[in-house]
């Protein structure tokens, strides 16, 4: 699902803002100094102000969610990686942010063996109480997709196997 390019987009949008923000910055930087030496406390008071909500919006605004989804990128690509092997049952229509990413949850039904393996020995009598019982035992994860990558998760309903990182989907194998 990722790849080279989504590095290569987000390194570009990082340049961008910096080309755009180090402008505005020096402009401001430079009439507070002039402010300065011309003892003009009026424009001082002006551009002082001005500097540092341009850096202040620029950075946060422009810089900063940038910055982290490229953290995320990194991390997808150098972290450690699980499979989840289930059901689709439900994608979300709205996407919310997750670690420096718009993402979609998505709820997956765990096979028996998958479901088992994760849980361990404990869970595993648990389990086995609920079956005596006559409980409902299926169990659901939610992972998290890049709404940006909704084109390539199979439909609802089919049987998927999930490699991901932490809660986030790195790439999906129909089983």
């Amino acid at each position: 699902m990722y790849s080279e390019r989504d590095m290569l987009e987000v390194n570009f949008r990082i340049r961008r803002g910096w080309l755009v923000l180090i402008p505005v910055l020096a402009i401001f930087i430079a009439a507070f100094v002039f402010a300065l030496v011309k003892r003009n406390h009026t424009l001082a008071l002006v551009a002082l102000p001005l500097l540092i909500v341009a850096f202040i919006y620029g950075f946060v605004a422009h810089l900063w969610p940038n910055l982290r989804y490229r953290r995320f990128l990194r991390d997808m690509a150098d972290g450690l990686s699980r499979d989840v092997r289930g059901v689709i049952v439900n994608v979300a229509g709205e996407a919310e942010l997750q670690d420096g990413a718009m993402v979609l949850p998505v709820r997956v039904q765990l096979t028996g063996a998958d479901s088992a393996a994760q849980n361990g020995a404990s869970a595993l009598a648990e389990r086995i109480q609920q079956l005596e019982a006559g409980e409902d035992t299926r169990e659901e994860r939610i992972v998290y997709l890049n709404a940006s990558k909704r084109d390539l998760l199979p439909p609802v309903g089919r049987a998927v196997t999930l490699h991901c990182f932490g809660r986030h989907i790195r790439s999906v194998e129909e089983a």
